[in-house]
């Protein structure tokens, strides 16, 4: 069984198969990366991965490419 303290310890990495969106610094102003699946379940995988993201939720759909 997990402890408290495991179920909410801050991680430094993203979860697999987590949306995330890279920043280039901590004042969040800048993307340079996101990773994980539009809300159509389309994958997304482009720029840089930093130590400045956010995850969850889902990215804005994208059309296919054609």
């Amino acid at each position: 069984m997990l402890g408290t303290a495991a179920l909410f310890a801050p991680s430094s990495e993203a979860a697999p198969g987590e949306n995330c969106t890279y920043y280039s610094d901590e004042s969040h102003t800048t993307v340079v990366g996101q990773y994980g699946r539009d809300c159509c379940n389309n994958r997304i995988a482009w720029g840089t991965k930093t130590s400045h993201h956010e995850c969850g939720g889902c990215f804005t759909c994208t059309p296919p490419p054609r």
